[in-house]
């Protein structure tokens, strides 16, 4: 399966970092300005995996998954697009609980235990993170024609399980 162009696109600013403490990345603070993010949102020391997502979705021409506070909230994806009952195919839109939140990825593959997705605000930058399966709130997909699902069996490292 050819992953969707978000996803294509997320890939290309991978590695983007949040400075620690009173400074931003400029970046980040720009993708919060471009999506209409509350002016207020001015420090990348708060989450920003929604503005991560949200940006994607918007150099895709896709719509955003809410305005004001929702585009600063992982959460809102929870009624974004149309959702994936049978489960999340490459660039299906993750989202998942945390205590105080939520948190937003792009579907990349999974092991036994856990989901790995490409995203913002994963150990403080984007790239590839793991989150553990029980965590899962729900799979979404924008409003276009929902793949055949096909999950992907990845090792930690992110090779594929080789399949018998």
């Amino acid at each position: 399966m050819t992953e969707p162009p978000w996803l294509s696109v997320a890939r290309l600013v991978g590695g983007v970092t949040e400075v620690p403490g009173p400074l931003s990345n400029p970046i980040i603070l720009q993708w919060a300005r471009d999506i209409g993010a509350p002016a207020w949102y001015d420090n990348d020391d708060q989450p920003w995996c929604a503005v991560f997502a949200n940006r994607i979705l918007l150099a895709c021409g896709l719509p955003l998954s809410g305005a004001g506070f929702d585009l600063l909230r992982a959460r809102s994806f929870l009624t974004y697009g149309q959702p994936m009952p049978l489960g999340p195919a490459p660039g299906a839109i993750g989202v998942f609980s945390r205590d105080g939140g939520g948190h937003v990825g792009f579907y990349l593959g999974e092991d036994e235990d856990g989901y790995c997705l490409y995203g913002g605000n994963q150990g403080d930058r984007v790239g590839v993170g793991w989150l553990p399966k029980h965590r899962l709130s729900a799979w979404r997909w924008p409003l276009a024609d929902v793949p055949y699902v096909s999950r992907v069996r990845l090792e930690r490292d992110g090779a594929l399980t080789p399949t018998a």
